[in-house]
């Protein structure tokens, strides 16, 4: 019978199957229209489609060495899977960076470092407003912006659980408020993205009733109205249709089976004006500190918002400047290129300008743009920030292997992914204290460093303590490169 001679000659059968299935493939390619070299090469052409496909991961893991991976190096990411597991992360036998390399960034530090390694203290949020009955104490190193919706429900669940435990916060992201984001009690920062997620009506209009109903939860501490992210400054939010489910749909008041696309820009106002207005009325429904977030382009924008500010004495509790470098889960290849500035310049610039109108002690500054490490958290905090934050860092440090799939639905690891299946890799009860961990990690060996330089205080770093390399046997401090400019411009 057909059965049994399959059995006996089960090699032959299984190599004349795929002979039979790859003639079938070449037959179809032949006879198809719209791909040219299918048609007229269709073996080739599946060789050569499938070495395209392999190709980005046997770089990854075979051929590109720690340094040359793009978006972040193996030796960092090896450095955060380690501190995230609480082993051993140090590097043997010297550093492998070219650090006479014009670009290179530099710590200055001290003849006489500090003998003890102390805690930094943390920042508090919301002293300068009138209206905040809640200010909030920011640790140094946070979870970024990264929404229910981007990420799934275990990823959600983990990061929260990571910030309770660490007793940092963790930003939403412009998807709304999910029950995976209150359920473990961690600190939240709410995003309020262009298309007023989670506080929205059906049109895209806010919707004040909804937004005081969430924002007086004890979990949200702070929010942060977005103007923008470094990956695709002007450009909204994508949510591709496949990742869209029910709960994410009823989350965010939008339909199914569509992909969800928010505005380029809040639709309330179109001028720092009416920016601060809004800002104003968030002030006082929250009671809470209300934040800003931009990747800068036109830096004429900071001289408005700044005006604008003495003149209607209303100011955002903080500014989150995000770089051109940040991370997302979809964008435009251009957006991602081509726009914004780097995310040093861009707090140096930010500060700057508050300094000029007098606005700097009441406005704190957030940095957030591959900032994975101690090292990289002291950068910049020294270039001007009072604290950080970062997303990949924490993916990383939860499972993320950066597969580079978060725009399709099939994360490997089950963290970018609304696939249950893929989801149930991730464990919060074990993820969650690895987020603790890793950011444990970084706040440590940022001490550490700020020991080196003889410092007991964040507040004691300044742009002095980074040297450049400009040029070859040629190395600038950040303050000379970027002087402070006097307080004029507020007299």
């Amino acid at each position: 019978t057909p059965v049994y001679w399959i059995a006996e000659n089960l090699v032959e059968f299984l190599i004349g199957l795929v002979v039979f299935i790859f003639l079938t493939m070449a037959l179809r390619d032949f006879t198809q229209r719209s791909n040219p070299l299918k048609r007229n090469f269709p073996l080739m052409a599946m060789g050569r489609y499938f070495l395209a496909a392999v190709g980005p991961p046997l770089r990854q893991y075979l051929f590109a060495n720690d340094k040359e991976e793009r978006p972040i190096p193996r030796y960092i990411r090896n450095w955060i899977y380690a501190s995230s597991q609480n082993k051993d992360a140090t590097v043997p036998f010297g550093t492998q960076l070219d650090i006479d390399q014009p670009g290179a960034i530099m710590m200055r530090h001290s003849a006489f470092p500090k003998l003890k390694y102390s805690a930094p203290e943390k920042v508090r949020v919301g002293d300068h407003n009138p209206h905040c009955e809640h200010p909030y104490d920011v640790s140094l190193f946070n979870t970024s912006a990264m929404s229910f919706g981007s990420l799934g429900q275990n990823a959600i669940e983990s990061l929260n659980r990571g910030a309770k435990t660490g007793d940092y916060y963790h930003n939403t992201g412009e998807g709304g408020v999910s029950s995976y984001h209150l359920k473990n009690g961690g600190s939240l920062v709410w995003q309020l993205g262009t298309a007023k997620f989670g506080a929205r009506h059906r049109d895209g209009t806010f919707n004040q009733e909804m937004y005081v109903s969430t924002v007086s939860k004890p979990n949200i501490k702070m929010t942060e109205i977005k103007l923008s992210q470094g990956a695709k400054p002007g450009k909204g939010g994508i949510l591709p249709k496949e990742k869209i489910t029910p709960e994410i749909a009823q989350i965010r008041n939008v339909e199914v089976g569509k992909d969800v696309i928010s505005p380029p820009r809040h639709a309330e106002w179109d001028d720092a004006a009416g920016l601060l207005k809004f800002i104003g009325k968030l002030q006082k429904l929250s009671k809470k500190p209300v934040g800003i977030k931009f990747c800068l382009g036109d830096p004429s924008f900071l001289d408005d918002l700044c005006k604008e500010i003495l003149k209607q004495n209303i100011a955002p509790d903080y500014i989150a400047v995000d770089g051109a470098e940040g991370g997302t889960g979809a964008a435009p290849m251009a957006h991602t290129n081509m726009l914004g500035y780097p995310m040093l310049d861009a707090v140096m610039l930010t500060e700057n300008k508050l300094i000029e109108y007098g606005l700097r002690k009441r406005i704190l500054i957030a940095a957030s743009g591959k900032i994975f490490t101690g090292g990289e958290l002291a950068i910049a905090l020294a270039a001007g920030a009072d604290w950080a934050c970062s997303a990949r860092g924490f993916m990383l440090s939860i499972g993320c292997i950066q597969a580079l799939h978060c725009n399709t639905n099939f994360c490997p690891s089950g963290v970018a992914t609304q696939n249950k299946w893929l989801q149930r890799g991730l464990v919060p009860s074990v993820q969650g204290g690895r987020a603790g961990n890793y950011q444990h990690a970084v706040v440590k060996e940022f001490g550490m460093l700020l020991s080196a330089c003889g410092y007991e205080s964040p507040t004691q770093l300044s742009r002095k303590d980074i040297m450049k390399v400009i040029d070859w046997h040629k190395l600038q401090t950040m303050d000379q490169l970027v002087p402070y400019p006097p307080e004029t411009a507020a007299k």
